[in-house]
């Protein structure tokens, strides 16, 4: 997180951003935290890690059903909810490709 708070200065003052005094709260690993963006979901292999139902565009038996899939944190609050719902449209898909033999 430490290091989350340099890039976002360093980001903000290269794109003309005036950074404000602030309070950096760093929360240990997996109390409240999301770590979010590491594996882009989307429909281009160029663009994104994963496909719409978070199976790697590379690795065809890799799912990755976690916050990671997110672009940016959509919040905290249904996170979770969020995170199991996708995590079940990954497994049925997963599901129908397995008796389609297909993976």
């Amino acid at each position: 997180m430490e290091d989350m708070y340099g890039w976002m200065e360093e980001t903000f003052r290269a794109a003309g951003a005036e950074v404000l005094p602030y309070k950096k709260y760093l929360e240990p690993m997996g109390d409240a935290t999301h770590e979010c963006g590491a594996a882009r979901m989307g429909m281009d292999p160029k663009t994104s890690v994963l496909n719409p139902f978070c199976q790697s565009h590379e690795v065809r038996n890799l799912f990755v059903t976690d916050g990671s899939c997110f672009v940016s944190l959509p919040g905290t609050h249904g996170i979770t909810t969020l995170m199991m719902a996708l995590s079940w449209r990954a497994s049925d898909y997963l599901g129908d490709l397995m008796r389609k033999r297909e993976i």
